[in-house]
């Protein structure tokens, strides 16, 4: 059984279950593929990274969003259809995390991630047995509200100033190789890749060999 201190999760493909279609389709019932995919996709993009660095507010996005498109887009729709994004979050990863913190570890939460997205994950994913997201981590570090990315060797220095962790003690857990390399390289953290949704579930049973 993997045994350090300090979990270190990514939200996106490893707590939450992603259904980048359902989202896609939603946009597209805006009349917003042209700003995901097609002519205007640069524009897009663009908008969309300066959200996620927290360069603009989400009301900023919002209006922006109305201005480039030159759509009558109200932002509720704008970010239900965000929302359609995120799937759900299995009630077994939640007991889970709950027994880590009821086991002492220091549970964390690290995620390249928008306000609409992790406010619809407070209200709607995480809530179980009357548990709330407090319940889940000690803290939890946005890239909207960090100003920084991963893989940026930026954002891992912040974690570790703000919590003190130790290396050598801390796992950081995330679906996608660049993010896992940078912390590794940046803060010396052990790291696994989560390739599939479920994966990192067996680090924690009692069989799990040591990373």
């Amino acid at each position: 059984m993997i045994n350090y201190q300090n979990i270190v999760f990514d939200l996106g493909n490893v707590l939450v279950r992603l259904d980048s279609v359902a989202c896609q389709q939603a946009f597209a019932n805006l009349g917003l593929t042209p700003y995901l995919e097609g002519d205007h996709k640069a524009e897009g993009q663009q908008l969309m990274h300066q959200l996620s660095l927290g360069l603009i507010s989400t009301q900023k996005f919002c209006d922006d969003l109305r201005t480039l498109t030159k759509l009558p887009l109200t932002d509720e729709a704008i970010a239900n259809a965000a929302n359609k994004m995120l799937a759900d979050i299995p009630d077994e990863k939640k007991a889970m995390l709950l027994r880590l913190r009821a086991e002492g570890k220091r549970v964390f939460l690290l995620s390249n991630t928008i306000d609409m997205h992790w406010n619809y994950c407070v209200k709607a994913l995480f809530p179980y047995q009357g548990h709330t997201v407090d319940d889940y981590f000690e803290a939890v570090f946005l890239s909207q509200r960090l100003h920084l990315e991963k893989p940026d060797p930026a954002i891992y220095r912040e974690v570790v100033r703000q919590t003190g962790i130790a290396a050598d003690d801390t796992l950081f857990i995330d679906d996608l190789a660049p993010n896992c390399e940078g912390a590794q390289a940046s803060v010396g953290w052990h790291v696994y890749q989560n390739q599939h949704f479920n994966d990192w579930l067996s680090l924690f049973s009692k069989e799990a060999p040591a990373l």
